[in-house]
């Protein structure tokens, strides 16, 4: 009996050596704060981290969690991505939903009028005034309320929902269900690749937003994560004497640079575990073979 003997084509092993390549010159940096998270602070300080720690500790994690300001601000973070991206997927998914049906009022107006600020800007100091006068200054709703409709997320979704079949909303109709039941019971279900790219577009968003943290708010605890790790990298020195000073009590020896470094980690990490689970969605839609001829 032959075998059959596997080759490899030069252009096959060229690109694979390229991928790797990619894959490395990616997941380097990210190893790098890992490792430099784990390592003995003032060993790292004197000598390079390649691959591996230095004097493996895990004092610099349990400093994070000594530092109240860091949980509440990871908290913080938390809370606008979940709630402002469940918000912003509700209002756009719904704006989205009305302009996709061509029976709507006004609908070109309308949309001329929804994307004309996707082009013109009022600016950062009379929004900054608006944000004020509604009293969301120092409050919560700020970091969700102003992102609670995307124009380009809701014209990516408005394609979407007019490639669905029609069918699938007349048949609904027919047995009495009505414009919010077709959205939520049949649209919503559908619609799953879409959704999962929006939530990821805004939950990314959200999550690694730091500036309306920084403008929008003189309040410690209601800063978010990015938004502290950005305080202590900018103001490093004043920082560090802070950070030790309140450290210190606790028996644990960090620097101001594994801090950071553990921030790093502990910011990213959410983003790459939620990742995986979203990632089919954008491969394979939900509604291969859902309606027969």
């Amino acid at each position: 009996m032959k075998t059959k003997q596997f080759q490899v084509r030069p252009v096959s092993l060229l690109n694979g050596l390229v991928l790797i390549a990619l894959c490395v010159v990616t997941m380097y940096p990210i190893v790098y704060v890992f490792m430099y998270s784990i390592s003995d602070a003032a060993a790292a300080a004197s000598r390079s981290i390649t691959v591996y720690p230095i004097e493996f500790t895990l004092d610099n994690y349990r400093s994070i969690f000594v530092d109240n300001r860091i949980l509440k601000a990871f908290w913080i973070s938390v809370e606008r991505t979940v709630l402002g991206s469940l918000l912003h997927l509700l209002v756009t998914g719904l704006a989205a939903y009305s302009f996709s049906k061509e029976n709507l009022i006004m609908r070109r107006k309308l949309l001329i009028f929804f994307i004309i600020p996707l082009y013109f800007s009022g600016g950062l100091l009379p929004f900054y005034v608006q944000i004020v006068n509604l009293g969301l200054y120092n409050n919560f709703l700020v970091y969700i309320l102003p992102t609670a409709m995307g124009i380009f997320n809701m014209l990516v979704m408005k394609v979407f929902f007019e490639q669905l079949p029609r069918s699938l909303e007349e048949s609904a109709k027919v047995d009495g269900a009505g414009e919010f039941t077709v959205f939520a019971r049949i649209i919503l279900p559908s619609s799953m690749p879409v959704i999962a790219t929006i939530i990821m577009f805004i939950g990314v968003q959200q999550w690694n937003s730091w500036f309306d943290g920084l403008l929008f708010t003189n309040k410690a605890d209601m800063a978010p994560l990015q938004t502290l790790l950005y305080k202590i990298i900018l103001e490093n020195q004043a920082t560090s004497m802070e950070q030790l000073a309140r450290l210190a009590n606790a028996n644990v020896s960090v620097t101001p640079e594994a801090i950071k470094m553990t921030t790093l980690i502990i910011s990213t990490v959410p983003m790459l575990v939620i990742y995986p689970f979203l990632q089919k969605y954008f491969v394979k839609g939900m509604m291969i073979g859902a309606v027969k001829g």
